[in-house]
């Protein structure tokens, strides 16, 4: 899909680099949820400084494959039909038996700025062909095993590290 290619190199030219090589690594997978009756894309690409841990193990959370589908989903979602408490769903994969919630925008009705699990999402978007749209976001998405619930970890929450367990 050219539109997926488009996008990584997008993201990889507005400095976006460790997100354009995982959307460049889960290609394969993207192009089989485009055969699947999928509308297009919306990728959530966090900043590269979330990406950033003062320790390298610390950040194994960041790259686990289920934390990393949590930043695609299979539906194309322009800024206009993002709303409040509006469910976005995410891309899986039936080997993985961990079910991922949906991430839900948490913005208020009329706010100027929308949010998504409290992550601000930039705008305007880094890419959009009106099949795949790329938002900027400051933060990783990370699933809390022990509630099944998504949480935001920060530099500033977690010492510099995303922490293997969500909890601490």
């Amino acid at each position: 899909m050219q539109s997926i290619i488009n996008a990584t190199h997008a993201m990889s030219t507005s400095g976006y680099t460790t997100m354009s090589a995982i959307t460049t690594k889960m290609h394969k997978l993207l192009l089989y949820w485009s055969k699947l009756n999928v509308t297009g894309f919306t990728i959530f690409a966090p900043i590269e400084s979330a990406f950033t841990c003062d320790n390298v193990s610390g950040c194994t959370e960041a790259t686990h494959f289920e934390t990393v589908l949590l930043h695609y989903s299979p539906v194309y979602l322009p800024h206009g039909t993002l709303r409040f408490i509006m469910e976005i769903p995410t891309i899986s994969i039936h080997e993985i038996e961990i079910e991922i919630e949906s991430l839900t925008v948490t913005s208020f009705f009329g706010d100027s700025d929308i949010e998504i699990e409290s992550v601000k999402v930039s705008l305007p978007p880094i890419y959009d062909d009106g099949c795949v749209i790329v938002y900027s976001i400051e933060q990783i998405f990370v699933i809390n095993y022990i509630n099944r619930k998504i949480v935001v970890h920060t530099k500033s929450s977690s010492n510099g590290r995303i922490p293997r367990d969500p909890e601490l």
